[in-house]
């Protein structure tokens, strides 16, 4: 099959009566390289003369170029009124500036009243404070003024009854205790007894 192919491929082609085609202009027409319109613009080596501009005729005017990219002020009179958007805006804006004012007044003043009730809890507690660690030690001091006439005291009976409920009053169907407490009373009471029993 691709000796087929290939034969076919090489085989001189039928002769028509068809003309060549060829790529590219009429040789009637000259080839324009540089010009859409098809006139001749010249030589690529021949250059146009050069112009000398003196440097009076550089600027027209005697006033310097603006290279700033600003506009210059135009000397046409301008309406000076400003538009409805610019005059709402003007009185918004003094509408929201006052309404900061007030705000930062109010601001102000709850600040203000804050830290004066701040100071004034503060204070208080501090008060406080300081009279529950007098009455602590006031409590302390006593205590250890109990303890101290405890141990110095030659009756033990004393801190026997100390450490015992003698109010409490009998319940339905509990033992009765009342000749216990009447005997730890009654040794309390009496040293010379106590001292006896000790």
């Amino acid at each position: 099959m691709a000796d087929e192919q290939t034969a076919d491929f090489f085989q001189p082609m039928e002769d028509t009566d068809d003309a060549p085609i060829l790529l590219g202009p009429p040789a009637d027409e000259p080839p324009s390289f540089a010009s859409a319109s098809g006139e001749y613009i010249g030589e690529i080596d021949a250059a146009p003369a050069a112009m000398l501009v003196s440097e009076e005729g550089m600027f027209m005017s005697q006033e310097e170029p603006n290279f700033t990219g600003a506009e210059e002020p135009s000397t046409d009179p301008i309406n000076t009124e400003p538009s409805p958007m610019a005059a709402w805006n003007a009185e918004w804006q003094v509408t929201l500036r006052e309404r900061k004012d007030a705000e930062n007044d109010s601001k102000g003043a709850q600040i203000e009243l804050a830290q004066t009730d701040l100071s004034t809890f503060q204070a208080g507690r501090e008060a406080k404070r300081e009279s529950k660690a007098a009455k602590n030690r006031a409590d302390e001091q006593d205590k250890l003024e109990a303890i101290d006439a405890d141990l110095e005291n030659d009756n033990s009976w004393q801190r026997v009854v100390k450490m015992v409920e003698l109010s409490h009053d009998s319940a339905d169907g509990s033992a009765d205790c009342g000749r216990m407490r009447d005997v730890l009373i009654f040794l309390k009471n009496d040293t010379d007894r106590a001292a006896i029993l000790a």
